[in-house]
């Protein structure tokens, strides 16, 4: 395999860490503290094996949709949360995980629906 594939492979598993991140961030909320090391790959470990699938192109996903399901998710995690009044985390958590759980599957659901919004083009 030649050096710019394999810089690009790396990429995609770097970037997919780090967007995956971002909906998976939430859970710090929900975990014991103390356990820093085992958080840090609870919360690492999803991006990391999503990269490497889409990196080596086992997972029928495109890196632009591992982006936009993670900001998609982040930011329905925050508005949910944000409307389901998250200022008291330790007495609603069922309520607020379940909002993260629905906040991923808006990501999905919007991942799934992109490709196939297509706009028809004019017949010229």
């Amino acid at each position: 395999m030649d050096l710019p594939r394999r810089f690009e492979q790396v990429g995609i598993v770097v970037g997919s860490v780090l967007m995956v991140t971002f909906p998976f961030s939430f859970l710090w909320t929900f975990l014991p503290h103390g356990y820093g090391w085992l958080n840090g790959l609870l919360l690492y470990v999803p991006g990391f094996v999503v990269g490497v699938l889409v990196a080596l192109r086992k997972l029928p996903v495109s890196y632009g949709q591992v982006w936009l399901f993670s900001i998609v998710s982040w930011l329905a995690t925050y508005a949910l949360w944000w409307v389901l009044g998250a200022a008291d985390i330790t007495e609603n958590q069922p309520t607020l995980l379940g909002a993260w759980v629905v906040a991923l599957l808006v990501g999905a659901a919007v991942v799934w629906a992109k490709p196939r919004l297509r706009l028809r083009r004019s017949g010229a």
